[in-house]
């Protein structure tokens, strides 16, 4: 676990201190890369489209992707809007990446969220999603698999899941996808192909939409 923490510790600190210029405002990015975050492993899908506990609609004409940690206050706060934006808008799907960049303690809730994903799938894995982002405070395995019991699940099995090489993998491809973006902060969205860093308010995320559909 020790060597597997420092590989994804190692592409957060890469990250750390930078600031893009466009911080803030809607980016373009290379296509290729909005592509590749559409099919990253063990990112939820939810929405149009898609087999998720909100899908609700056969076809999505624009897919938002955020790019979340579990200790991010921000991330919080979009993890509460999501289900006003998924109802209000048929069309759209949203994909929700494990982001961890902010220490260990996001590097354990994380994996705890992606062995859940693996072992259950993407609808317990959103209710899961949707239990750690209901608590307060500094989230770490131990919370996690809190949650996880509290959902009925067996945290031994979910234990043995976290430390397995694929979501190492998962991790790294997702760090090292983001690091390329250029997304120094959590949140960061990708809309069509377009990205924005930091905090983003339910109306902001819905012109961002608009603006991709336009």
């Amino acid at each position: 676990m020790t060597s597997r923490r420092a590989v994804l510790l190692g592409a957060a600190a890469a990250l750390a201190g930078r600031a893009p210029a466009w911080a803030g405002a809607p980016q373009r990015v290379p296509v290729e890369l909005y592509e590749e975050a559409l099919e990253l492993d063990g990112a939820i899908r939810v929405g149009a489209g898609s087999a998720g506990a909100n899908g609700g609609g056969p076809y999505a004409d624009v897919t938002m992707v955020e790019f979340f940690d579990y200790n991010c206050p921000y991330c919080r706060r979009s993890a509460a809007d999501l289900p006003a934006l998924l109802a209000g808008d048929p069309n759209l799907a949203y994909v929700l990446v494990n982001y961890a960049v902010l220490g260990a303690p996001s590097v354990e809730a994380s994996r705890v969220a992606l062995a859940v994903y693996d072992l259950h799938g993407p609808q317990r894995a959103l209710a899961f999603h949707e239990r750690l982002f209901a608590q307060r405070g500094r989230l770490d395995a131990g919370r996690a698999f809190d949650a996880a019991r509290d959902l009925g699940l067996d945290v031994g099995r979910l234990a043995a899941a976290a430390d397995a090489d694929r979501i190492t993998r998962w991790m790294t491809d997702a760090a090292r996808l983001g690091a390329s973006l250029g997304l120094v902060a959590t949140p960061s969205f990708l809309v069509g192909p377009e990205a924005v860093v930091g905090g983003l308010s339910l109306e902001a995320k819905r012109a961002l939409i608009d603006r991709a559909r336009a």
